[in-house]
């Protein structure tokens, strides 16, 4: 136990980012109580890449989630022409670990098992939070209140507490939109172990197994936002935009069925230069939101939980834990942001010259480089000190 142990520490959200939060906390001693406006705990999406930063965090919160090894990672044109493999056996070795696939709900699953369901509280939207100074009020939507020593917004890309600390506005829209589906992997050509990323003009598609046997894909095209399905529906949408594509591609898409298909405009914020103020901090989205193009979203929100955790053990003043998580993880975060939102641009390219030039450049990245350009991302984290 940590010189903090006896804190209350609330924590507004229960996805990935939360509940971590709160299994780091408690087993720094701090009591905590987790907020989630919804009534039922529901995970969006379906598949999650855990680069090993995410492992070692997992393996330091204790918690165990089943995981398919990645053999191998493909990026490929859109014909299907190799571009570039990442080096799964090389960054196993440099890394301490290699890479996984794991279902979104069988990670929080998982991380529900090690926090148990005493500290959540369902159906709790929060509207708001007071912070006078020796404690911190949040309000909810009916009325009530309540009342701890800290404060941790882990409620997502529109974050109410983020709102109420940074006052930076609405996240702005990317130019993009991204569906998504799931789909039994019984007769399509794709290996398990065996993730592929193609890219075309202004669009992306990627594929990847699941531990249960299915596939878990996820398709990028530049949209105007807040566009309409066609009167055909989500599938014909995008068969009439990837229908050419590798056949893999058309035939994952052809397999779903409209009803299971997810389409959202992707949103985004800009880095932060704090994220931390008093008795309030943030965790995941809230913080850093990024996009999806780096597959890091979950492994960074992990990483800030097991930091958090870490710096309340290591003063006794409250105020100055949070500056501590901040100078920890700050720099490091928002550098995964940028990293992602510069991929997410080289994906939005849809003139035919430039795309060309992208894809050599490319299938000419030495493997070398390559590993370097991880390193900042999936290397341990050193640790900072107080002053």
């Amino acid at each position: 136990m940590g010189p903090l142990n006896r804190l209350k520490t609330l924590i507004v959200g229960a996805g990935i980012g939360g509940l971590a939060t709160a299994i780091a906390l408690r087993d720094a001693g701090v009591d905590v109580k987790v907020f989630e406006r919804s009534n039922g705990l529901r995970e969006s999406g379906a598949g999650l890449m855990i680069w090993p930063n995410g492992t070692r965090s997992l393996q330091t919160l204790g918690v165990e989630v089943r995981r398919l090894a990645v053999d191998r990672i493909s990026f490929r044109d859109w014909r299907g022409h190799e571009l570039i493999d990442i080096p799964v056996d090389m960054i196993s070795k440099r890394y301490g670990s290699g890479i996984a696939f794991v279902s979104r709900t069988d990670l929080q699953t998982a991380l529900i098992t090690r926090l148990g369901r005493r500290p959540l509280n369902l159906g709790a939207e929060v509207c708001g939070f007071e912070d006078p100074g020796d404690h911190v009020d949040i309000t909810f939507g009916d009325g009530h209140l309540a009342t701890g020593d800290l404060l941790v917004g882990a409620d997502g890309l529109r974050s109410v507490v983020r709102r109420g600390l940074l006052r930076d506005g609405e996240p702005f829209y990317l130019g993009s939109t991204i569906w998504r589906g799931v789909v039994d992997s019984d007769g399509l050509a794709l290996d398990r172990g065996h993730g592929v990323n193609w890219v075309g003009r202004g669009s992306e598609f990627l594929a990847f197994d699941l531990p249960d046997d299915r596939i878990y894909w996820a398709a990028v095209t530049r949209e105007p936002p807040g566009e309409k399905p066609g009167p055909e529906g989500h599938k014909q949408d995008l068969l009439e935009r990837f229908g050419r594509w590798q056949d893999l591609v058309p035939a994952l898409i052809a397999r779903t069925s409209d009803a299971a298909i997810v389409r959202n405009d992707m949103y985004d914020r800009r880095p932060s230069s704090h994220w931390s103020r008093g008795r309030v901090t943030l965790v995941g989205d809230a913080a850093h939101p990024m996009t999806p193009n780096q597959g890091q979203g979950a492994c960074q929100a992990l990483e800030d939980a097991v930091a958090l955790g870490w710096c309340l053990t290591q003063t006794s003043n409250a105020t100055d834990a949070l500056r501590l998580y901040e100078r920890q993880r700050l720099r490091r975060a928002n550098r995964v942001v940028r990293a992602s939102r510069q991929a997410t641009r080289g994906v939005q390219i849809d003139n035919p010259v430039l795309c060309a030039i992208r894809d050599t450049l490319v299938r000419l990245l030495p493997r070398t480089l390559m590993l370097r350009m991880l390193d900042d991302t999936l290397s341990a984290a050193p640790l900072v000190g107080l002053s």
